[in-house]
């Protein structure tokens, strides 16, 4: 007799945007390029007016605008037998599973969502005020795949909190 798949103890799940990856890259790569042509397109004589710090200046805003881009395309969620570990951006988290009260990914929604029960063990309460995380690497854009990956997210969740 075969056992039950949430019996079979999982690996670690790693999962991250497939569009939202390739959407950031093009526009990255689109932006550094029109900035080149920008400043090449300018007749040498307006380039020479442009100072040391105007020059660093307009390049910083370049970066800044293709880390924001880069920073959302590296989120990230990682699922293991300690719970789930994410990032959105710069920002990471850590949730045991113990706290994982759903993973939910509804129809209109950006990305998935995990509900967090209550730290002090108070009872889960499905309102506006229940406290929530974005899995922003499942986002809706995606589509089956990230159905797929909030699927086996719950899966995880069912069998390390029924163990």
């Amino acid at each position: 007799m075969r056992p039950a798949p949430d019996a079979v103890a999982p690996s670690t799940l790693v999962i991250r945007p497939r569009r939202l990856r390739v959407v950031a890259a093009a526009f990255a790569l689109a932006l550094v390029m029109a900035t080149l042509w920008g400043w090449l397109a300018l007749p040498a004589d307006i380039q020479v007016l442009f100072t040391l710090s105007q020059r660093l200046t307009l390049l910083g805003v370049l970066a800044l605008l293709v880390g924001v881009m880069v920073a959302l395309a590296l989120s990230v969620v990682r699922a293991d037998e300690t719970g789930l570990w994410f990032r959105n951006g710069l920002r990471t988290h850590t949730v045991p599973w113990d706290r994982v009260h759903q993973v939910i990914l509804r129809r209109g929604d950006p990305w998935a969502f995990v509900l967090l029960t209550p730290a002090d063990g108070s009872p889960f309460a499905a309102d506006l005020d229940a406290e929530k995380r974005q899995l922003m690497a499942l986002q809706y854009g995606d589509g089956a795949a990230a159905q797929v990956g909030v699927e086996e997210l719950r899966r995880r969740q069912r069998y390390y909190t029924t163990r």
